[in-house]
């Protein structure tokens, strides 16, 4: 096969797995799973990453198998059958299809035509979209089983095969040679583009091997995902940025070696032991740096800064200057409170109560003259006049009760008085501050500790100091509980105090921070920490020698792997495609295609097909070649007849250039389309038939009879089914063709049979029964004898489904008596009396005829037929 050399000769500088692929295509016409699989191999054995063992190709060889191979096999369908849980298709009937010429399948809507129509598109080759195959309806038991049945079908009409269709999907591609068309394809060859399905052997090898590379790269592309090549993330691991493991990380890729690996991770005692050593120096050095020393010192002395505050808090409160104030408070309290006695025996000497005068007697007083002004509402009190009462009991106040009165109010309002609570006031205040004062020092014990490391026997020294303070205050609270003057308060001198110690050690501190804040170590540590930075680097690399390792083989891999998914580029797959397209397959196509428009009788749009390629796969397209097309899409200026011619003629130009005669089949090619049309296209249809098996699905009578007429002007076999249903049962396959489609002498077969079933409901049955029994028959013994008129009488010069008066047949006419006319009008006005339909009398009813009659009736017409057919051969 030229083609095939061509291949074979393209394929002999390409990749070796593409060459492999190739020459498995050639001798298998399919590649399996495994298949694929060792070709992803065998591309990786190039870049080292497989060792798989392979026998490369003997071009030689495979030129000669070439050259003897024979066309693809012509599939021939045989039948549906075991049909289960598909749509409402009954599961006992069988769709048996003719293996040579045509097969009609007849059905009214809802008869399972369309059920049977699905199933082969998805068994099949179809264009647009493959329409659901649902579940049973009427069954809920089906709900959630499979959806199966089995197409059978035979390359050499002796052995048999099947394919399995179940939910959807076939077990075997083996019928894709077989296409189907219909409404959906139609408009898909207009709108869209699609892949050419009817191409010789050689172009499909093409086409498979460019998904066999495909499948090879997504295998290679898998392979991404095996944990073995889960990337280490090197760039987090920490090494100083001037050491030359960070150098070496930086610079990792897949061209990296596992020596510079090595390299750069030697590790041994020695470097071990110079990291302890600098880490040591480094320490030392830091214990002595300007700047740490420099915040420890400040950090000191503001703890000791805490601690001496407390001390000079306590000596402000107990010891110089204060003393003295502390004096003036005492003999102040003492002074007043002696006068203000005299002047209270003097106000309350001879009374019969002891108390008055002190604090609570004086609370009462005040109480006693609030309720006095504001109950008269005057400033009176306490009045003393002539008649006035006493504000607390209001009896009448005799004159020494008012003397007493005036000197009560005289010794409140006394100066004495007030100048004794101010004092009292401010002892009372004194004291209070005296006990607050605070001796515990826990919080500062660390303190105490650290400035003991400082200054010798500071603790001693400060019990002590802390000592002499407590007594100090003891001392103090002793004088302010007696309340006596004192001429004098003891001081106390403490040299050499914990304070003064303090206030010298925080001195020399800060003398110490002036010289250390121009002091520095940073020249000294930098050539130590950058030793130890990169030791400590080299460290981390050793320690992830292994993972770096791999890390290192990751990438090196995934190169290789990178470079055997550009080998699966299929760029050139499709130039082949390209190229063997406009060589054995585009100019052909475009013949074709204008030879088909002109069988189908269209004139009035020039239409082009073009081809272009895509991933090995060869894509058509019509567009329109007139002057001014731009820009007006095809199916926009298409008369719904033009749309469907066209659709046509691209679909047979295919199976022209195709190299096997595999079965075609058309469901309701002429649907909703006029009569010239529906007459072409089923003349066109019945000569395919003559090449190859041709299955025509239809519910449309008229177009049937134009099938079968041409079918028998080519004569061309046909075999017609009829689908009929149930209530809850579709495609059930009928006994006969449909009724309006059958001859005179099929028809008295088929009444032949009805009236073997007449007598037995006579027998069996009710009157009632059997007389709705013989109506029905009556009526289709009219029927007969109506068609009887149209075939034998006139010789179907003209016909009730016909197109046009076959006048070429008035020739052979037979002339018709007396006897003839009465023969019809009888038997057609008995037809007439007994049939459904027609309302008789109550008398006719009661005589209906019995089987016996009946007989005699059909027997009339069918001796009839036979003397008129000797008359016409006379």
């Amino acid at each position: 096969m030229p083609i095939l050399n061509d291949i074979i000769d393209w394929a002999e500088n390409k990749p070796v797995f593409w060459q492999i692929a190739i020459d498995r295509l050639i001798r298998n016409n399919e590649l399996s799973d495994n298949d694929i699989s060792e070709l992803k191999e065998i591309c990786k054995v190039d870049y080292g990453l497989s060792d798989f063992d392979f026998d490369e190709v003997d071009f030689d060889d495979l030129r000669d198998f070439a050259n003897n191979a024979t066309s693809s096999d012509d599939i021939i369908l045989s039948k549906i059958s075991n049909v289960n849980n598909i749509n409402a298709l009954s599961k006992t009937s069988e769709l048996k299809f003719a293996s040579n010429g045509l097969t009609l399948v007849y059905g009214d809507n809802g008869s399972g035509k369309s059920s049977y129509v699905s199933i082969l598109k998805h068994a099949c080759n179809t264009r647009g979209n493959k329409p659901k195959i649902n579940d049973n309806l009427y069954d809920s038991t089906c709900y959630g089983q499979d959806k199966k049945t089995d197409i059978e079908y035979t390359v050499d009409g002796t052995n048999f095969n099947t394919v399995n269709l179940i939910n959807e999907v076939v077990n075997d591609s083996v019928l894709k040679s077989i296409d189907v068309f219909d409404t959906f394809s139609a408009n898909h060859y207009i709108e869209g583009e699609d892949e050419i399905a009817f191409i010789p052997q050689g172009l499909s090898i093409v086409e498979k091997l460019a998904v066999c590379i495909k499948k090879v790269e997504n295998e290679l592309n898998a392979e991404f995902s095996n944990p073995a090549l889960e990337k280490f993330d090197h760039t987090l691991l920490e090494v100083s940025d001037c050491s030359t493991a960070k150098t070496f990380l930086d610079n990792l890729n897949s061209e990296t070696t596992l020596n510079e690996l090595r390299a750069e991770s030697i590790w041994n005692a020695t470097k071990n032991s110079r990291i302890e050593e600098l880490t040591n120096q480094i320490d030392k050095l830091k214990a002595t740096d300007p700047k740490k020393i420099l915040k420890e010192n400040k950090d000191k002395i503001k703890r000791f800064e805490v601690l001496l505050d407390k001390f000079q808090t306590l000596e402000n409160n107990l010891t110089g200057e204060k003393l003295e104030d502390l004096k003036q408070k005492i003999n102040i309290l003492s002074i007043t409170s002696k006068a203000l006695k005299e002047s209270s025996d003097r106000a309350f000497s001879e009374l019969p109560i002891e108390g008055v005068g002190n604090s609570s007697w004086k609370l009462l007083w005040e109480s006693a003259r609030k309720f006095y002004n504001e109950s008269t509402e005057t400033e009176d009190f306490p009045k003393v006049n002539g008649d006035s009462n006493c504000p607390l009991c209001f009896q009448d106040l005799g004159e020494d009760a008012k003397s007493r009165f005036n000197a009560f109010e005289d010794f409140v309002k006394n100066d004495i008085q007030k100048t004794f609570d101010e004092a009292s006031d401010k002892f009372d205040l004194e004291f209070e501050n005296l006990n607050n004062q605070d001796f515990s020092f826990e919080e500062q014990k660390p303190t105490t500790i650290e400035l003991d490391e400082l200054i010798d026997e500071y603790s001693k020294n400060q019990s002590q100091y802390l000592e002499l303070l407590s007594k100090q205050k003891d001392y103090l609270i002793g004088l302010f509980n007696s309340k006596k003057s004192v001429e004098s308060i003891n001081s106390i001198e403490i040299e050499n105090t914990p304070k003064t110690q303090i206030q010298n050690l925080i001195k020399n501190l800060k003398e110490a921070n002036e010289k250390l804040e121009v002091q520095s170590i940073g020249e000294d540590l930098k050539p130590l920490n950058k030793e130890l930075n990169q030791l400590n680097s080299e460290k981390k690399i050793f320690d992830f020698k292994p993972k770096l390792g791999r890390e290192i083989y990751r990438q090196k891999k995934i190169k290789l792997l990178n470079k055997c998914i550009s080998k699966c580029n299929t760029r050139m797959i499709t130039k082949l495609s390209n190229d063997l397209t406009t060589k054995y397959i585009s100019q052909n196509l475009k013949q074709n295609f204008k030879l088909e428009l002109t069988k189908l009788g269209f004139k009035n749009i020039k239409i082009e097909t073009e081809t272009k390629g895509q991933r090995g796969k060869q894509y058509y397209y019509l567009r329109l070649d007139e002057q001014n097309a731009n820009g007006i899409a095809l199916k926009d200026i298409l008369s719904e007849g033009e749309h469907r011619c066209i659709s046509l003629a691209t679909f047979l130009s295919e199976l022209s250039i195709s190299e096997h005669k595999s079965a075609v089949i058309f469901d309701d090619p002429v649907s909703s389309l006029d009569h010239k049309w529906r007459n072409k296209i089923s003349k066109r249809i019945a000569e395919e038939a003559l090449e190859r098996q041709v299955i025509v699905f239809t519910h449309d009578i008229t177009f049937l009879l134009m099938i079968e007429e041409h079918s028998k002007k080519l004569n061309c076999p046909l075999e017609v089914k009829s689908l009929t249903r149930k209530k809850t049962e579709t495609g059930i396959i009928a006994t006969n063709p449909p009724w309006d489609t059958l001859s005179v002498k099929k028809r008295i077969g088929v009444l032949k049979n009805g009236l073997v079933d007449l007598k037995l409901t006579e027998k069996k049955q009710t009157e009632e029964i059997y007389k709705e029994g013989v109506k029905l028959f009556y009526g289709k013994l009219r029927e007969t004898w109506e068609r009887f008129i149209e075939e034998i009488l006139l010789n179907k010069v003209v016909q009730r489904f016909g197109r046009e008066i076959q006048t070429q047949r008035i020739k052979v006419l037979t002339d018709l008596t007396d006897d003839d006319y009465s023969l019809i009008e009888e038997n057609m006005k008995k037809c007439s009396t007994y049939m459904t339909g027609h309302d008789s009398s109550g008398a006719l009813i009661e005589n209906i005829p019995d089987c016996d009659e009946v007989e005699i009736d059909l027997k009339a017409l069918e001796d009839y037929l036979v003397e008129m057919r000797k008359r016409k051969r006379q």
